[in-house]
């Protein structure tokens, strides 16, 4: 157990390189700070660069954190994605007496992801039985939407029965001064992140393919890391289109915070018409920059798009003119808009939001066998899916 001198000090954990959630990790250790916890940042070497945690809190690498711990004991652990490092890392924080939670995004079963080829299918394998490893070290399970939530009671409630949801945390990213409501700088409709089978980029390809043949008035930007490469091979009108700058095309690089913002303020909507989804890392940091979401009515994106104030749902990602006119609607009232996405942002995803949430799940009352609190959908049945 902890000695009784121990300072209130935290780990923020990513032992696996996955630059969308170093905005999610600095966040949930300024939460930490203010209920006046230390925090060291636990984190892959591949992190070193790419965003500024050392001024946040003390940064340690994977390959230095035995020697860390012979000097330091930590009363709370967060690992915030999956890795193979995660259970053995976490195994001994546990038995020390370390609150080691897990934030697992994506508690859905294998069988949900088959269309995503086979490597990509082989590392979300990986990922997968990393998470349930961790599930049964770890404390208990933080999950990010009542979606998410659903499916970890479906699939994973055997392997920790302690869950709870928080939705992804970030902090304001938009400098004082700086102008979201400029209009005439929004001119995308734009696909940013991950270009995968499950973010349904295919079909935005397609899409913006559509719009621009039909001269719809807007143009298209797509900023990935994925290397699209042979898709400017093998799709000479989406080629095509891209050289003569109708798609602002940016992709094969990992873009940086700043970056990222930038392309989310030069876009008046987002492409949210996902086929998979239990929480958009998209839709809050677009909802940050003021930047509306056109989403499917899946996953969690019913819990937090609000028609008209936010975003627009549009039934079938197929359905082009609908996604046309939903994108005109957004297009013809910008200020309302960033209003709102700027207001859904500070009042479910900036790191405050989720305190009373978090010291409920810290707070020594709650109880470490039960699944967290509130009116919590029951699972379904097996054979529901």
């Amino acid at each position: 157990m902890l000695p009784a001198d121990t300072k209130k000090r935290a780990v923020v954990a990513s032992l696996h390189f996955s630059p969308a959630h170093a905005s999610h990790m600095i966040a949930i250790a300024k939460l930490l700070i203010e209920m006046d916890y230390e925090v060291t940042f636990l984190l892959h070497r591949r992190y070193e660069g790419f965003a500024n945690f050392a001024a946040v809190g003390e940064v340690v690498f994977r390959e230095n954190f035995r020697e860390w711990r012979r000097r330091n004991q930590s009363r709370l652990a967060v690992f915030v994605n999956a890795a193979l490092d995660n259970a053995i890392v976490a195994a001994p924080m546990r038995q020390s007496g370390t609150d080691v939670r897990y934030i697992f995004h994506e508690p859905s079963v294998l069988r949900n992801r088959f269309g995503e080829g086979p490597k990509a299918f082989a590392k979300l394998a990986a990922a997968k039985l990393s998470s349930i490893a961790m599930l049964m070290v770890a404390s208990g399970a933080i999950v990010p939407s009542r979606c998410a939530l659903a499916l970890y009671l479906r699939h994973f409630l055997c392997y920790n029965r302690a869950v709870n949801v928080i939705p992804l945390l970030f902090d304001e990213e938009i400098a004082p001064g700086q102008s979201i409501y400029n209009s005439a700088r929004r001119r995308y409709f734009s696909f940013l992140g991950n270009a995968c089978e499950a973010h349904n980029f295919r079909a935005f390809v397609a899409f913006a393919k559509y719009g621009i043949r039909l001269e719809c008035g807007f143009d298209f930007a797509i900023a990935a890391r994925t290397d699209l490469k042979r898709l400017l091979e093998h799709d000479e009108e989406f080629a095509g289109y891209v050289k003569e700058g109708k798609i602002l095309l940016q992709h094969g690089r990992v873009l940086s915070g700043a970056e990222m913002d930038a392309k989310y303020l030069d876009s008046f909507c987002v492409w949210n018409l996902y086929k998979y989804s239990t929480q958009s890392g998209v839709l809050p940091r677009a909802f940050m920059t003021g930047t509306a979401v056109i989403a499917a009515r899946m996953g969690s994106f019913e819990e937090f798009v609000k028609p008209g104030v936010n975003g627009e749902f549009v039934e079938s990602a197929a359905d082009f003119d609908a996604i046309i006119q939903a994108a005109k609607k957004i297009r013809q009232n910008i200020p309302a808009y960033v209003q709102g996405c700027r207001a859904s942002f500070f009042d479910t995803f900036h790191y405050r939001a989720g305190r009373k949430a978090l010291a409920a799940i810290l707070s020594p009352q709650a109880t470490a066998n039960q699944v967290g609190s509130g009116n919590l959908p029951q699972p379904r049945p097996a054979d529901a899916d």
